[in-house]
């Protein structure tokens, strides 16, 4: 029963579904429908001004920022490209990983140990993985900045996977 709204804009009114587990669920409608609104509510971007989200059958209470939600498993992709114009492609969907990567943060700063065997494996698991998948090996060393839309669109898919995501929430994904 998700409701949200922007001043007099009624974004979502009293939003209900259920999304099986192992399934795919598709949310259409017209450009303005709110969907995209719908995902902000989900990760936590918004925080709807009525209704529960629930997820693995509990309450997901609107105080779990969104890193917190990518974390348990909510990964999602954005209507406009978000990725990070100065770093690689390779780089970009290593980020993606990071949420799954249990190292303190004195072992990160000195990389070392742990942080450097993990982050290794993250790397690895998304060269014979992720890359592999979306058949994006040829320009994994490329800058973000030099690759046309679609592609663009491809490595942002490949950031969403390389959080090994329990719900994958893609926003106009082509």
């Amino acid at each position: 029963n998700l409701s949200l709204s922007f001043g007099g804009v009624k974004a979502l009114q009293d939003v209900s579904f259920r999304v099986p587990e192992n399934t795919v669920t598709t949310i259409i409608g017209p450009n303005g429908a709110g969907k995209t609104s719908l995902f902000n509510c989900i990760s936590g971007f918004y925080k709807p001004q009525q209704g529960t989200i629930h997820y693995q059958g509990q309450p997901l209470p609107g105080s779990i920022k969104p890193p917190k939600r990518a974390a348990m498993g909510l990964a999602r992709t954005f209507q406009n490209i978000a990725l990070f114009r100065g770093m690689t492609v390779l780089d970009n969907i290593k980020l993606g990983g990071h949420t799954r990567l249990n190292t303190s943060v004195w072992q990160a700063l000195r990389y070392f140990g742990a942080a450097q065997k993990a982050e290794l494996e993250l790397r690895r698991e998304i060269e014979e993985q992720v890359i592999d998948f979306l058949e994006i090996d040829h320009i994994r060393k490329y800058p973000i900045t030099m690759l046309p839309y679609g592609l663009q669109k491809r490595v942002e898919l490949g950031r969403a996977l390389a959080m090994r995501p329990r719900v994958l929430l893609l926003d106009e994904p082509v």
